[in-house]
């Protein structure tokens, strides 16, 4: 039996600005552009600020309309990767198969580490107490015997908390679960099962895989069909096809503006870049993956005849390989990044004098040095102040 644990580190940005600033502890912290800045949207937000229905993606100017009393604040983007990376290190105490899917969440494979830390539901509420010990951070946890199962568990008791879903109840605990949920259903569809008369899960489960489909395509037909049974209906690593490094997002509401599905990619692209710096690595192929409303996935992979050493490079690359895939028709559920066939960083001689690479090269490892020694530095790639 497998036992897979998916972690989420609660309102990630804010809690770290909380963590760093006490005074800001308990208020409706926003991470992301001022309510004044051109065009910004919001990054994250704190628990006190989802009250008022702020969330991610959403213009600011907006979010300061819904919580007129929020403190907004611009990324630090460097200080919640070093956050991340001492959170990832617990993680690979309790095992060596760890997925890390985007900054703030990873999944934790503990299958077989029964003999060294004990059952599985004792193992997390470990590692939970350990990350909050060690970090100050608090994250929420669900283990369940497929990904797709963990990944709605993690969700159920935000934030702290912890789901387990134990084996041969997967199916019972889908059916028992109202309609929003389901993780992966965004407002439209939700919206189009309620005019079809679907009020539960179990009205999904009551119909066929066919009739589904008829109504609402054979992707979300497929998917609805096999989530509702407790499936592993979700491939989280459909992007890591040879050793890679990889970031995804699912927003809670569809994207469809070009300005915020932009500054989306490119928070994913310094994701990626920061923790390839990092590891001294970088790569020559990269991919996108995009998901829409209707569950259709499509995916654009691309190898170049230089290296990306840098988040603006790899930004307007993935740009172009979103534009040409891009359906402006439909709403985007899911956008993921990956840089693929990752190699040592050596200092390849093609590579000194190629448009200048080397010396953005220098200044990104700069930027990420001084925030390393100085947490509470502002120090930010100028279009990333989102």
């Amino acid at each position: 039996m497998n036992h897979f644990l998916h972690v989420d580190l609660d309102a990630f940005f804010a809690s770290v600005e909380q963590l760093d600033f006490p005074e800001l502890a308990g208020k409706p912290v926003i991470i992301g552009g001022l309510p004044t800045d051109r065009r910004s949207v919001v990054s994250t937000c704190s628990y006190e600020a989802r009250k008022f229905g702020v969330h991610s993606a959403m213009p600011s100017a907006q979010a300061a309309r819904l919580c007129p009393q929020g403190i907004f604040r611009h990324g630090r983007m460097s200080r919640y990767h070093e956050k991340s990376k001492e959170v990832m290190s617990i993680f690979l105490e309790f095992s060596p198969d760890i997925q890390q899917i985007s900054i703030d969440e990873a999944f934790i494979d503990l299958t077989g580490t029964e003999r060294l830390f004990g059952p599985p539901q004792e193992t997390a509420i470990k590692l939970k107490q350990q990350v909050k010990e060690r970090t100050g951070l608090t994250v929420s946890a669900g283990l369940a015997s497929n990904k797709y199962l963990a990944k709605i568990a993690s969700g159920m008791n935000k934030p702290d908390g912890f789901c387990h879903i134990k084996p041969g109840e997967e199916e019972q605990f889908m059916l028992s679960l109202p309609l929003k949920k389901l993780w992966g259903v965004g407002e439209k569809t939700l919206q189009k099962l309620q005019s079809s008369g679907f009020k539960t899960t179990r009205d999904i489960h009551a119909v066929s895989i066919e009739t589904l489909s008829q109504l609402f395509g054979n992707a979300c037909g497929t998917f609805l069909y096999n989530a509702v049974r407790g499936l592993d209906v979700e491939k989280f690593d459909t992007l890591s096809k040879s050793k890679s490094i990889s970031s995804e997002k699912t927003f809670s509401y569809d994207l469809s503006e070009l300005f915020i599905i932009e500054t989306e990619l490119l928070q994913l692209s310094q994701d990626v870049i920061f923790r390839v710096v990092s590891e001294e690595l970088t790569s020559r192929t990269i991919c996108l993956k995009i998901r829409y409303e209707d569950f259709t996935t499509v995916s654009a992979r691309k190898t170049f005849g230089s290296y990306f050493f840098t988040s603006k490079s790899l930004f307007e690359e993935i740009k172009k390989l979103f534009i040409a895939k891009w359906d402006s028709k439909k709403g985007i559920r899911l956008l993921g990044i990956s840089m693929q066939n990752l190699e040592k960083n050596t200092e390849l001689q093609g590579e000194l004098f190629d448009f200048g690479n080397k010396k953005q090269q220098l200044v990104e490892k700069t930027v990420i040095e001084i925030n390393k020694k100085n947490p509470d530095s502002p120090v930010q790639n100028a279009r990333l102040l989102i």
